[in-house]
């Protein structure tokens, strides 16, 4: 598969430049796969591409609800916290553990670009709906999926009101909506009520009994 040329990157980072208000600090949130191997690519993708300085970017981490320990499924980057890295990084130890290798790299690259990072986990069922739950609760301006979100690209387009990008094959991003987010004031509706109410879907057959029972109940 051919890599995207930089003119199209160039195009999508164009095309994803947000019209912010002034008293709104940039949010984004990176959405990966937690049981994958995790990548440092969309960090990395966004970090050189849209995010500014001064920005709030939160890693989160997906799964489905597990019966066991987090730490014996998942990478290292989510079964840690964050601040195990700084308290290592304030020993001034020569040698770091190499389970917090990888996180660091991760504190590390923020660090250099000027962002905030934040690291959670979300770990449920339905767990589309609690994704869209949490990234309207962390007041994103605009969504990294990982490429394993892709077959979830449609219903996430529909829900999620800001700017979205997908990571593909090639480590390079495509589109999936561009949205200004504009804080007028209002709170985004909260993604639970959108559910539609479960209805009871009655057979025929079993209307007609129904039926029989009532006009039994009515004549005595």
């Amino acid at each position: 598969m051919a890599k995207p040329s930089s003119r199209s990157q160039k195009s999508l980072k164009d095309a994803l430049i947000q019209k912010e208000s002034p008293n709104t600090t940039p949010r984004v949130v990176i959405v990966m796969d937690a049981l994958r191997e995790f990548s440092i690519d969309p960090l990395r993708w966004a970090l050189e591409n849209i995010i500014p300085a001064g920005c709030v970017v939160t890693l989160l981490g997906i799964m489905p609800w597990l019966n066991i320990p987090l730490s014996s499924k998942t990478q290292e980057v989510w079964a840690l916290e964050l601040e195990e890295v700084f308290m290592a990084q304030d020993t001034n130890e020569p040698k770091m553990d190499p389970k917090l290798l990888k996180l660091k790299q991760v504190v590390d690259l923020c660090e250099t670009f000027g962002v905030v990072l934040q690291k959670e986990v979300v770990m449920g069922f339905p767990l589309k709906w609690m994704v869209v739950e949490k990234i309207t609760s962390l007041h994103a301006t605009w969504v990294v999926f990982d490429r394993y979100q892709k077959r979830k690209r449609r219903f996430f387009a529909h829900r999620i009101p800001c700017s979205m990008v997908i990571m593909n094959e090639n480590s390079e991003a495509d589109m999936i909506k561009g949205q200004p987010m504009i804080d007028n004031g209002e709170l985004t509706p909260t993604p639970f009520s959108l559910i539609p109410t479960p209805q009871l879907i009655i057979s025929d057959g079993c209307k007609a009994g129904q039926g029989q029972i009532n006009n039994h109940i009515m004549r005595n």
